[in-house]
C-alpha cells in the first residue's frame, strides 16, 4: 500500500485533495493507521480516484459521482445528468462566443473612430407586455410625429394612471409597401380587455410577444439628431453578426406631455435580433 504523498504523486492530485474526499466518504483510504493516522491506499483504488476526476471534469458535483460510483443512480439517469451538462456547456459557449463579437466590434469601432460613440448598445431578454394601443400606417417620420403627439394624449386621457405605463412605439416596415405601420400607446400596469376610443382615436389591447435577444441603446428625445441613435445600433447589429427578427419598440422612459417632454425625454430604442 502507498501512503496518502505517495498515492497522490501516482495519482498527480493533492493530499488535500484525497483528505477531503475522504471526509465526505467519496474515496476512503484502504487502511489508517490507528496510531499515526496515516492514511495508507491500495493500486486498485486509482481506478475508482480516475472515475471520480473524470467524472468531476464532466461538471458533476461530488454528490452526484458519490451516487452513481455506488450504483445508486443508473447509467441512464447519469445520461440525463450529462445531457444537462452538455446543454449548459453549449450555452456558455454561445455567451463566450457573443462576448468576443461584442469586443471586437468595439475594438473596430476604436480603430476607425479613434474612440467609442456616445451610444452604448446593451443587449438583453424582453418580457412579454400587456398594451393598449392604436394602429396606423403613415408615409414618413413626418406624419408620423403628430399622430404619436396625438395617441399619446388620447391613450393618456383615456387610461387611469393605476393602469398606464410608459409610452410605446413599436413600428413595422411593411415589405410590400413604402408606408411604415405604427402601434402607438401604453404598457399596461395591469392587462384589461377592453377597448376604449378617444379624440377619434381607437385603443384595443394586445400583447407584446417576449424576445430572447434585443438590442438596445438609449437616447435623448424625438429631435432631428435622434437618428443617430438608431444608425448606431444598426452598425453594432451589422458588426456583431446579428439580423433583424422582429418590429423596432421605442419606450418612452419618462413624461412627454409635460417636460422633459417629446424632444428631451429619454427614449429606450428596442430591436428583436437572432443570429444572422
Amino acid at each position: 500500500m502507498f501512503r496518502i504523498g505517495e498515492f497522490a504523486q501516482i495519482a498527480q492530485v493533492s493530499t488535500r485533495q484525497l483528505r477531503f474526499y475522504d471526509q465526505i466518504g467519496l474515496l476512503q483510504p484502504g487502511h489508517t493507521d490507528p496510531q499515526t493516522g496515516y492514511r495508507y491506499y491500495a493500486i486498485h483504488q486509482l481506478s475508482r480516484l480516475n472515475a471520480i476526476l473524470a467524472l468531476k471534469d464532466l461538471g458533476l458535483m461530488l454528490d452526484q459521482i458519490g451516487s452513481f460510483l455506488d450504483e445508486a443512480i443508473s447509467p441512464e439517469e447519469l445520461r440525463g445528468m450529462l445531457l444537462l451538462k452538455r446543454a449548459e456547456a453549449e450555452q456558455a459557449i454561445r455567451i463566450g462566443e457573443q462576448r468576443l463579437r461584442h469586443i471586437e466590434s468595439r475594438i473596430a469601432q476604436i480603430d476607425r473612430q479613434g474612440g467609442i460613440s456616445g451610444y452604448d448598445v446593451v443587449t438583453k431578454s424582453l418580457p412579454s407586455q400587456p398594451i393598449l394601443a392604436t394602429r396606423h400606417t403613415v408615409a414618413d417620420l413626418e406624419e408620423a410625429g403628430p399622430l404619436v403627439a396625438a395617441a399619446a394624449a388620447a391613450g393618456h386621457a383615456a387610461l387611469r394612471p393605476s393602469q398606464r405605463g410608459n409610452l410605446i412605439v413599436v413600428a413595422r416596415n411593411d415589405p410590400d409597401s413604402d408606408r411604415l405601420d405604427l402601434t402607438i400607446g401604453y404598457i399596461l400596469t395591469r392587462f384589461t380587455g377592453r377597448t376604449v376610443s378617444a379624440e377619434g382615436l381607437t385603443f384595443s389591447p394586445e400583447n407584446l410577444p417576449a424576445v430572447d435577444t434585443a438590442a438596445t441603446i438609449v437616447r435623448q428625445g424625438t429631435n432631428p439628431e435622434s437618428h443617430a441613435a438608431f444608425g448606431a445600433i444598426g452598425a453594432w447589429i451589422e458588426a456583431n453578426g446579428y439580423a433583424v427578427a422582429g418590429p423596432s419598440r421605442e419606450i418612452f422612459l419618462e413624461p412627454v406631455l409635460k417636460p422633459p417632454g417629446f424632444d428631451k425625454a429619454l427614449v429606450e430604442i428596442q430591436f428583436p435580433l437572432t443570429p444572422a
